[in-house]
């Protein structure tokens, strides 16, 4: 769960950030370029699309883990924060393409996991009652359209006379509106009809004309299908926002320019705002005005639209296309990528397994018995999650010094790296037993001689504290590094901790400095 967990912080955080920075920008541009609102709703369209895209393509299969580099001949101590850090995870050598991989740390996973929980709970919830709400307009939409009537005034729909689209009306309803995903059709008020000359609904329809022609329907459900499963992101929330207000200008700009009478269309929507006002309604009740302010606005960009130049259809693809693979290039570039096994195993670190499972686990190993191992792993049993108290299975296997179990569960795909909250990993526990047969075997099988892991230090670190020569000089030569410092946490002290610091014995001390110890 910890796992799950932590991808999914790392993902809506990405999402965050990268959707929040493109809508910034968009904004910031918008006030510095003066652009039409039909190029406006289609860019910020595209802005919605990409920041929810752009952190799955962000998803890797590369990890980062482990990387056995023979540290750089350098004076220079190097010092890791293990109370910052994730264990296996630092090193002194790392290609640049693994540096570029990052995930929320699984230890604040770990520790906040109760209040995850809630918010995923709360996330399921919200979700599902935004779908509900989203089928409850579903089936009346489907009521709406079987009570709706023809409107028989020719002037009416001779506005659509060149298309398909049929005009309708309906007295349950208190705004105009586009229903119909496959066969369109434009649904009227029925108060509006008996109040509004033709003269006056004209504008009307052709603004919902536009919303057929730009296939608004179509990115409208898209939107709402997104919204469902993002509807806590302030992003989505924002852009959604932005989309409605630039939308429904520029179907007012396509309206003006068939009708070719800016006035009139003007005047249309004061005297739309004035029979709901006359009828006692809101006219935040109306789909036309969302917003008090925007009334204004589109009224405003309504009188102004002949000095407006509209984009054709191809510069905005272009722009649209441009922004979408610019933002993608950009987040390939410079946001980490999110490494799915490393992910993995650095919360495995966290994770436990299920009671009975460890038991079982802990016993087959105890008693040699790989058949068993194998069959938990046939029934789906990971071995590198760690038992309750007594590690992973193959730290077990190092703990009693049996060489063959060691083997047989690296035969079986047991992580020589994977470590276990407060039991160190495979390496650091044959450095604490001074086992040089197992510590060499594991580093023959790919354990990495610099891993870190928060609490337990590095492999060389254990080794000299403890006074194993031998060992020390066996990790030496497998390239540990000697400079590799760690600072511990606030619970022991904020200390610095090095193999030369921590060193028991003047031979082992001696034997540091000679190979370039300096701390």
């Amino acid at each position: 769960m910890i796992a799950q967990y932590t991808l999914l912080t790392t993902l809506a955080l990405h999402h965050i950030v990268i959707g929040g920075l493109l809508l910034l920008i968009l904004l910031v541009l918008g006030k510095v370029l003066k652009t039409s609102a039909e190029m406006r709703s289609w860019v910020l369209m595209t802005a919605f699309i990409t920041s929810t895209i752009v952190p799955i393509t962000l998803l890797s299969t590369t990890s980062a883990l482990p990387i056995a580099a023979k540290p750089a001949s350098t004076p220079a101590s190097t010092v890791i924060d293990a109370s910052a850090t994730q264990p296996n995870l630092e090193n002194v050598v790392m290609p640049l393409q693994e540096q570029a991989l990052w995930h929320m740390p699984s230890e604040i996973i770990f520790q906040f996991s109760e209040i995850l929980t809630v918010l995923v709970v709360v996330w399921f919830i919200g979700s599902l009652w935004r779908s509900l709400m989203v089928f409850g307009s579903f089936l009346r939409t489907r009521t709406l359209i079987k009570m709706s009537k023809p409107v028989e005034k020719k002037s009416i729909q001779a506005l659509v006379y060149k298309t398909d689209i049929k005009i309708f009306s309906a007295s349950q309803i208190n705004s105009p509106m586009v229903v119909g995903l496959t066969s369109p059709r434009i649904i009227l008020p029925e108060n509006m009809m008996q109040q509004l000359s033709s003269e006056q609904l004209a504008p009307i329809v052709l603004h919902e004309l536009a919303h057929i022609q730009r296939n608004d329907i179509w990115f409208s459900h898209f939107q709402e299908f997104i919204a469902v499963v993002f509807w806590w992101s302030p992003v989505i929330r924002l852009l959604n926002n932005k989309i409605h207000i630039d939308r429904e200008l520029a179907c007012d700009l396509r309206a003006v320019k068939q009708l070719n009478n800016n006035k009139q269309y003007a005047q249309s929507l004061i005297d739309c705002a004035k029979l709901m006002i006359t009828q006692q309604r809101s006219v935040l009740a109306m789909g036309l005005f969302s917003q008090k302010k925007e009334l204004n606005n589109r009224i405003s960009t309504v009188l102004k639209s002949k000095k407006m130049k509209t984009p054709s259809m191809l510069t905005i693809i272009a722009v649209c296309l441009g922004l979408s693979v610019l933002t993608i290039k950009v987040s390939q570039a410079f946001v980490p990528k999110i490494s799915i096994s490393d992910t993995r195993q650095n919360a495995q670190h966290y994770s436990l397994l299920p009671s009975a499972q460890g038991e079982q686990l802990i016993a087959a190993v105890m008693q040699n018995d790989i058949a068993t191992i194998e069959q938990m792993q046939n029934q789906g049993v990971d071995i590198n999650t760690p038992a309750i108290g007594d590690g992973t299975a193959l730290i077990i296997a190092v703990k009693q010094d049996n060489r063959q179990m060691v083997q047989a569960l690296i035969d079986l795909g047991a992580n020589v790296n994977q470590s276990s909250r407060g039991d160190g990993n495979p390496l650091i526990t044959a450095a604490m037993t001074n086992n040089i047969a197992l510590a060499q075997l594991l580093i023959d099988n790919g354990a990495d001689i610099n891993g870190i892991v928060r609490g337990d230090e590095t492999p060389l670190i254990n080794a000299t504290r403890r006074g194993y020569f031998e060992m020390t000089q066996l990790l030496v030569n497998q390239g540990a590094d000697v400079n590799l410092s760690v600072k511990t946490g606030l619970s022991d002290g904020l200390k610095i901790r090095s193999p030369l610091n921590m060193s028991s014995n003047s031979e082992i001390t001696s034997y540091l400095i000679e190979n370039g110890a300096i701390e």
